[in-house]
């Protein structure tokens, strides 16, 4: 079986997006008033075993809604169906998608990830050259994301364990 990548972090606009909610953020809490905000929970680590995906209603395909459960399912990850109206924050790790299509055949999904309400990643998966996305390649794009982001997880953590370890040697 082929496997083709489709993991692609576009960082310039991973970095906007960021900036935009954190002002975003700002800008609404200081025209709310005074509120006490758990601020650890932006840096908490998530757990990429339990998925929310927030439905998208200009999806209207059945089959690719279905693989991307099937996705998520052969990933060992439990997920919940959220409502479009849910919004990025109703769980500490959310999905979306959107497709790319070029009259009736869908040749691409794009995946955006939120933690904890905060965008993170944004994926591609594109069919192959001259055909429509299967739902096979779907199941496998999302299969693959969820494997991303835990060896992304993983290198973090491992790198914050690095940093800590140098920082606790140059302190002695």
């Amino acid at each position: 079986m082929h496997r083709t990548t489709l993991f692609r972090i576009n960082a310039r606009r991973l970095l906007a997006l960021t900036e935009a909610a954190s002002l975003a953020l700002g800008l609404a809490a200081c025209a709310s008033g005074p509120k006490i905000v758990d601020e650890s929970a932006d840096f908490a680590p998530v757990d990429y075993a339990r998925t929310c995906v927030l439905e998208n209603p200009e999806v209207k395909s059945d089959a690719l809604k279905r693989a991307l459960e099937a996705g998520l399912a052969a990933a060992g990850v439990s997920f919940e169906r959220l409502s479009a109206g849910s919004g990025p924050d109703a769980c500490p790790f959310v999905v979306t998608y959107s497709v790319e299509t070029r009259g009736d055949v869908v040749e691409g999904i794009v995946f955006q990830t939120f933690e904890h309400g905060i965008p993170r990643i944004e994926a591609t998966g594109r069919a192959e050259a001259g055909k429509g996305l299967t739902a096979q390649r779907v199941a496998a794009f999302t299969e693959e994301l969820i494997g991303k982001l835990r060896m992304l997880a993983k290198q973090q953590a491992q790198s914050a364990g690095q940093d800590a370890a140098a920082q606790s040697a140059a302190a002695k």
